[in-house]
Order: structure tokens, then sequence, then C-alpha cells
């Protein structure tokens, strides 16, 4: 069964000297999205529409598909922030920028 895309979001990116990416990302990129008020952090799949890698440092929009999320879901607006992480850390931020109505 294929995941429905939850939301669209500008992405930053940290560079690898400020703890983020340390080598290009591609399509299906996985990622802790933590969000403000929540104490949980879900997992969410990122799909890259307008280029095929994204690099250190880069910003990009992204649709993401976050995994085990449906009670969240309907808490998700526009102009939401997020912090992206990985083992290593927090790699990087965003902002919501358009909300499908897949939900």
């Amino acid at each position: 069964m294929k995941k429905l895309v939850h939301f669209k979001a500008l992405i930053n990116y940290y560079t690898t000297e400020k703890g983020g990416l340390v080598s290009p990302v591609s399509t299906g990129f996985r990622a802790s999205f933590q969000f403000p008020f929540e104490l949980i952090t879900y997992i969410g799949i990122q799909n890259f529409t307008q280029t095929e890698l994204v690099f250190p440092g880069d910003s990009a929009t992204v649709e993401v598909t976050l995994i085990n999320a449906e009670l969240f879901l309907e808490k998700l607006y526009m102009g939401m922030d997020f912090e992206l992480s990985d083992n290593s850390g927090i790699i990087g931020n965003g902002l919501i920028t358009d909300l499908y109505s897949n939900r």
C-alpha cells in the first residue's frame, strides 16, 4: 500500500560544520520530525520533486509522509515549524507550506 503525502515543506538542511548532513540525500530519505508542543518525534519519508540530490547547506521544497502519525495529522497547519534530526542530532529545520487533503 502506497503511503499518502501529508504535507509540503521548505526544509533548510544544515551544513556539516553546523552538525547537519555529511553527504547528499535523495528521495526516500528518512529523518525524525519534531514539532512544537509535541513530545513524540515522528519519522518522515522525504520526496524531493525539484532535484535528485540535496546537499549539506541546501534548502529544498519537500513532500513529506509521516509514519504512524495518524492521530497527530489533524494538528498540522500551514506555517507550522519543525526540527529535523537523525542519529547524530539536529540536521535542519523547516516550515509547512502546504497541507494535502488526503489526510
